[in-house]
């Protein structure tokens, strides 16, 4: 009973248009032209309502009230108004012995979303590719289960007003199969996106008619295609809510160099933010509330947004039921750049280079180079490396202060600034206080009693029993296997999963829990202890 409120009735009224369409089948003397009749001026007509009419007693000096018109059903509605000309010859061109107009000229209760002309012309210069194609182009031979398909895509088997449209939720039109679309609310706009991504606007709602409700659109709405027909550059083209993405894109190439990747053959897999995506980030970016995506595109940011871009793209298609959750997943162009998805709520979120996390809220958009998934929200790349990380961060007073003074001519400091792909488990300060009271025996000794020229190389081998020469995510970690740091020889520790908790066991049998995870820098990753490691002793 979750269901949208018109899809409940979907098997009572697919059975009903079932025996109406039967019924049609058997041919019969009404032809398509006589159900339609003749087309009636509408002139000065915006949107078609139904009115009831006033009954007014005539006088002496109140003229008899005029006769009401009839009301119309929608094929009617549709034959007198010349803007759905192309509407009315698309049914006509598809029905099966007039079927589809018997269909919906006859009794039942239907929502019919309704192309304009300009509409069906802009569908015909798509799928035919020539920019003076008009709707006249679709209706060839050949063409009549294409036609029948799309326009039995825009009928809904009960009558929907735009106040009861369900918002977000799938749409299942009563003659198209398992093919849903959905709309949503796009500021005072309704915009549907179509089972190929892309949107219409609905310009006029609730125009009434005898067997149901009219809603008038801009764009003739599509069923997901069988295979891929349009590039990923194209699906952002085709959607109003992709229009910054475009924009970006466009403003971010060099020599368009981002715009033909998109464009050109390929097995990528793009990460599309909507426009309110951008937006936000504008606004999280420059501190103004009021702030848009186009804030963004300004010269000096150039570099910015190309690096932006580059992290949402993948060389490899990878569909959403191949994406491993909490293992690092490496954009093509971005350097060292990587970022991960894990499952929230039984949703799949992205977790950014600075730890924001991003919902993506469509999968597996189907393209002909590759596959998109689309995002609430920029996803950014990390903008500090592991020792900036620390140095940014209070509780790691005590480890940036170890690493400096145990570094030979500034050698560690430099290794975790610069680039690479390395892990440090992280003490905290109230980890290396607990090593100066454990190793001097001074319940009140701290971090500062380590950190004496006496015991330089014994805090730098310490330091260096941290650092492992790649980067190993929470979920990558090989437990109950020897872990090597890169720097410490032989010295090795294990790591084993206690509840939900990762412990590890150093060399000398000491345990220290593993408290944070996954803190992303530009040159690996960080996972945060809560005890120092030892390795074994000298």
């Amino acid at each position: 009973m979750d269901r949208p409120p018109f899809t409940w009735t979907r098997t009572l009224a697919a059975s009903a248009i079932a025996a109406t369409l039967a019924a049609c089948g058997g041919g019969g003397n009404d032809t398509p032209s006589a159900v339609l009749g003749t087309s009636e001026s509408a002139a000065g007509a915006t949107t078609p309502t139904a009115t009831t009419p006033t009954a007014t007693t005539p006088t002496a000096t109140t003229p008899a009230a005029s006769t009401p018109a009839a009301p119309k059903s929608i094929v009617e509605t549709a034959a007198s108004l010349p803007q759905f000309s192309s509407l009315v010859a698309a049914v006509q061109f598809a029905s099966r012995n007039g079927d589809l107009v018997r269909l919906l000229s006859g009794p039942g209760t239907f929502t019919v979303f309704a192309p304009t002309n300009g509409a069906f012309d802009a569908l015909a210069r798509e799928l035919t590719r020539n920019p003076n194609a008009t709707a006249a182009a679709l209706l060839v031979p050949g063409n009549e289960a294409l036609v029948r398909a799309v326009l039995e895509y825009h009928v809904l088997g009960a009558t929907v007003r735009k106040a009861d449209v369900p918002l977000g939720a799938a749409i299942d039109p009563v003659l198209a199969g398992t093919d849903t679309f959905r709309i949503d609310a796009s500021g005072d706009a309704l915009v549907i996106t179509d089972g190929r991504f892309r949107t219409a606007r609905i310009v006029a709602t609730d125009v009434a008619a005898t067997n149901g409700v009219i809603h008038v659109i801009d764009k003739v709405i599509l069923p997901k295609a069988a295979t891929a027909d349009r590039t990923i550059a194209e699906i952002a083209l085709g959607n109003e809510n992709l229009s910054t993405l475009v924009k970006a894109v466009q403003f971010a190439s060099n020599d368009g160099d981002l715009l033909a990747l998109l464009s050109g053959p390929g097995t990528l897999t793009t990460f599309a933010p909507t426009n309110a995506a951008f937006d936000a980030l504008a606004r999280e970016l420059t501190g103004n509330a009021s702030a848009t995506g186009d804030a963004l595109l300004v010269p000096a940011n150039r570099a910015l947004v190309r690096a932006v871009l580059q992290y949402h793209v993948l060389t490899s298609e990878v569909f959403a039921a191949a994406i491993r959750p909490g293992r690092a997943i490496e954009p093509a162009l971005g350097g060292n750049a990587f970022f991960k998805v894990e499952v929230e709520n039984g949703a799949p979120v992205i977790v950014d280079g600075r730890g924001r996390r991003a919902n993506i809220v469509a999968t597996d958009i189907d393209a002909t180079n590759g596959v998109v998934h689309l995002l609430d929200r920029v996803i950014l790349p990390a903008d500090k490396s592991i020792v900036e990380i620390a140095a940014s961060l209070p509780q790691f007073s005590s480890l940036v202060a170890a690493v400096q003074f145990a570094s030979i001519d500034g050698d560690l400091v430099r290794l975790l600034s610069g680039p690479g792909r390395f892990t440090v488990f992280a003490p905290t300060n109230a980890a290396f206080d607990a090593l100066a009271r454990e190793l001097t025996h001074d319940a009140n000794a701290t971090a500062a009693a380590l950190l004496v020229p006496a015991n330089r190389d014994l805090v730098r081998a310490v330091l260096q029993y941290h650092v492992l020469g790649a980067r190993v995510l929470r979920a990558e970690v090989p437990a109950g296997q020897p872990i090597d740091p890169v720097l410490a020889g032989n010295a090795t520790f294990t790591v084993n999963a206690r509840g939900n908790a990762l412990v590890i066991t150093d060399a000398r049998h000491r345990d220290a829990t593993i408290a944070a995870t996954d803190v992303f820098a530009t040159n690996g990753v960080v996972h945060v202890l809560d005890r120092v490691i030892l390795p074994p002793a000298q």
